[in-house]
């Protein structure tokens, strides 16, 4: 049988790698690397590898359940809609729009999250919509538009043969973006590039360091303001010059002399001398590339961390040139691109906030609707969303293409919320921790079974097509929206039948932004790699890299330096909690397994979770690599096998958090039992990189 290869677009981590799809018979049979695809180059990871292990699972979702006298149970399509959209209905005309909230996964495309805005916002009239990227890079979104004006990342992938210096904080890269982390370490090899990495953890990532700043969990800020006080001290910064495209040089100044390497030595752990060293190796790099991920943002003051990191980067002049820059790389596929279509409470599309009433009116005028349907009210959070649901303000909650009981932390207080709700409608590929509880489950087509497109981590825009049908009665995600929507009684609203369609009306939403793609039409990235936005006419070849003038998008043209103090995370050891946990990957699993957990070949790579515990500590309390392990926080208890490793530095536990209780595992190995709900009160991002937690070791046979 002849295979019929397929250009198309990774689905996993947010880099964006070209992948050719063969296809035999209506089936997805194998996947490799894009060749002369720019981000990739041919090379590929684990977990695209194993997709057409994942097409062929056998508990696939292909037909809409509702849940009846406790039991779940198959209906039609016309039911099911039917029963979504008049629960929905009799919600908002009892308690209010603000009653009815969506939170869905930023794999999901971005015709996709542009209707469910419309829907929600310009609609029903509420902004409690919520993404994933809550949980990954609301952070980071933060943090781009305090310090810059815009949630833009500015470099590309390109700047990493032409760097000389990488900064990689907060992320195993080896780990989580393995395809980029070798395109570093050639560069590192071939170029002479030097290396930094900032994290608790000696990662593989941090075996390639020229220097590792080990540093205690969460302390990050008093890290960044003493190497910027040691750039400050020895002259490494051009002031005259960072002042003419930078505002708050002074008040900066002044409050990194309070965070001398001495002091920053105490605060994070790192000694004096490497903090001194790294700051100097920034100062004379000739062009620094800077990387942070999710696990920077994990954290109460995430916006903070990005602020000051930023802050070396401009500091420096390694901002807006060839090799230079920071660059953040985004947790999910879709990430950034459901951010620039508005996929957080406080957004609207085309990078609008909904609190600026000039955005308020350019939104209503592009969707023919009164301004006054539009609240100015930002809206909840998923972890308020989730403290809506317990305490009855929010009845009803539309979950697509994620899985918060096991994502969110502190799972067993968020189950009981989702369990409060009136409506619980869950939308996805396959059975979850989430669609157990819930009142109706949608059936929903994946990679490949539809069409729509992802923007990457350096704002590349890829058409990624339907090449095989979903399986039984599985629908696009962007057709089940409109359906619901028509049902609701918004059908001139939702006149769609394709989602170029709802592409081209995105567009509109896009002119004249930095996410302007006006250029872009599915025809011009059909079969072709996508092109960087802005994308502002149809010859533009797109936009590798963002104020290259120096003039950024706030009042003024210039950026900001912002004097970020430090605080300590929001909760503490003890005596009786004496030991903090983290939390992260493993590079055979993403996310909560709900795809990865159907691939037997990365099942088999790691089974089961585990608990990370450095030789002094297991000694401290008698425990071998052999042993189960009680892990208990002041929220929960989880159960894990203990796994002894010099990565953790005394003191620290790292537990993997894709671990829920299916496919196998059991109870008790989902990280988030323990993990605390607090969160950034600026980005709202929770902190699973700090909690406080006591280990036992378990009698055998007590797990």
């Amino acid at each position: 049988m002849t295979t019929i290869w397929h250009k198309t677009t990774c689905s996993f981590c947010g880099l964006g790698c070209g992948l050719m799809a063969g296809v035999e018979g209506g089936k997805v049979v194998s996947i490799r690397g894009m060749e002369d695809h720019p981000t990739n180059k041919g090379d590929i990871c684990l977990l695209p590898a194993s997709y057409p292990q994942i097409f062929t699972a056998k508990d696939r979702l292909t037909q809409p359940l509702i849940r009846n006298e406790g039991s779940l149970l198959p209906v039609k399509w016309e039911e099911a809609i039917l029963h979504v959209a008049s629960g929905l209905q009799s919600i908002i005309q009892e308690y209010g729009p603000q009653a009815i909230a969506f939170y869905g996964g930023a794999i999901n495309l971005t015709e996709e999250y542009f209707l469910i805005n419309k829907l929600m916002r310009a609609a029903i009239g509420t902004n409690n919509l919520e993404c994933s990227t809550r949980l990954c890079m609301a952070s980071a979104a933060m943090g781009f538009h305090s310090t810059f004006g815009a949630d833009a990342p500015p470099t590309c992938y390109d700047d990493i043969e032409e760097a000389d210096l990488f900064l990689i904080a907060g992320n195993n890269m080896a780990i989580s973006v393995p395809v980029l982390f070798r395109r570093l370490q050639r560069a590192k090899k071939d170029n002479g590039a030097k290396v930094i990495v900032i994290d608790p953890r000696r990662t593989s990532t941090a075996a390639i360091a020229d220097i590792h700043l080990q540093i205690q969990p969460g302390t990050d800020v008093a890290l960044n303001n003493a190497l910027a006080f040691v750039l400050l001290e020895e002259g490494l910064v051009n002031e005259d010059r960072i002042k003419n495209f930078c505002t708050g040089f002074d008040d900066l100044k002044a409050l990194v002399q309070l965070y001398p390497p001495s002091r920053a030595a105490f605060i994070t752990g790192c000694p004096e001398e490497k903090i001194i060293e790294a700051a100097r190796l920034i100062g004379q790099a000739k062009a620094m590339l800077t990387f942070w991920f999710q696990g920077y943002h994990h954290s109460t003051q995430a916006v903070f961390k990005v602020n000051s990191l930023l802050n070396l980067s401009l500091l420096t002049d390694n901002f807006c040139r060839l090799g230079a820059g920071p660059l953040s790389i985004t947790g999910e596929a879709n990430a950034l691109g459901n951010r620039w279509v508005g996929a957080l409470s406080h957004l609207l599309p085309g990078m609008r906030l909904v609190t600026n009433p000039q955005h308020r009116q350019e939104v209503a005028t592009l969707w023919d609707i009164p301004v006054e349907k539009l609240s100015p009210l930002v809206g909840r959070s998923i972890l308020d969303i989730i403290k809506g649901l317990h305490s009855g303000d929010i009845r009803a909650l539309w979950v697509m293409a994620t899985n918060p009981a096991a994502s969110l932390p502190h799972s067993q207080w968020v189950r009981k919320g989702l369990a409060k709700a009136d409506l619980l409608i869950v939308q996805d590929i396959f059975p979850t921790e989430t669609t157990g509880l819930a009142d109706v489950v949608l059936p929903a087509a994946q990679w490949c079974e539809k069409t729509g497109t992802f923007i990457s981590s350096e704002r590349r825009i890829e058409l990624v097509e339907k090449i095989i049908e979903p399986p039984g009665e599985a629908k696009p995600d962007y057709e089940i929206i409109w359906l619901v929507a028509r049902a609701m009684g918004f059908k001139a609203e939702f006149p769609y039948n394709q989602p170029v369609e709802v592409f081209e009306e995105w567009k509109r939403f896009t002119r004249d932004r930095i996410c302007d793609a006006s250029g872009i039409t599915y025809h011009r990235l059909q079969g072709k790699v996508g092109l960087q936005l802005p994308c502002r006419i149809p010859d533009d070849k797109g936009t590798p890299r963002l104020f290259i003038d120096r003039r950024f998008p706030r009042s003024g043209g210039r950026a900001a330096l912002l004097a970020r103090d430090y605080f300590e995370p929001a909760e503490s050891v003890d005596s009786e909690y004496p030991l903090i946990l983290i939390t992260g990957r493993v590079k055979s699993h993403f996310n909560t397994r709900t795809r990865t957990g159907r691939a037997p070949e990365l099942n088999s790579i790691e089974p089961l979770g585990f608990i990370e515990i450095h030789p002094k500590d297991a000694e401290r309390y008698s425990i071998t690599g052999d042993d189960e392990v009680e892990v208990t926080s002041r929220r929960g208890i989880a159960h894990l096998p203990a796994r002894l490793s010099n990565q953790v530095a005394t003191g620290t536990v790292f537990i993997p958090f894709h671990y829920g209780e299916l496919l196998g595992v059991g109870e008790g190995q989902l990280a988030n039992l323990v993990t605390n709900p607090v969160y950034d009160i600026h980005s709202k991002q929770p902190e699973y990189k700090y909690t406080a937690v006591k280990i036992t070791k378990l009698q055998k046979g007590k797990s």
